[in-house]
């Protein structure tokens, strides 16, 4: 699980940036499949349990607003994402 859990979120991460600086929707949608498997692990956890599936949801919605070239809304929705990812990779550096 390990070997497909961080390497898939770190790729997110990069697929997210770089469709943020090439204006390039169809990668958020590739960004919300990859964080897919952290979104439901975090689902089966009690602290988020049901609003661990809307993380996959901020990267497509970042994407449908990046059609619309509202290139600043598509970057406070991909926030929470890297804003999750950190404190994710904090509590697990920490413990």
């Amino acid at each position: 699980m390990q070997l497909l859990f961080w390497p898939c979120m770190l790729i997110s991460l990069i697929l997210a940036i770089t469709a943020l600086s090439l204006t390039k929707a169809n990668l958020f949608f590739v960004s919300a499949i990859l964080i897919l498997p952290m979104s439901l692990y975090l689902a089966a956890t009690p602290r988020f349990h049901i609003w661990g599936l809307i993380f996959p949801l901020f990267y497509i919605g970042a994407a449908i607003i990046l059609k619309k070239n509202l290139h600043w809304l598509a970057v406070l929705l991909s926030l929470p994402n890297f804003m999750l990812i950190a404190w994710l990779g904090y509590v697990v550096i920490t413990q």
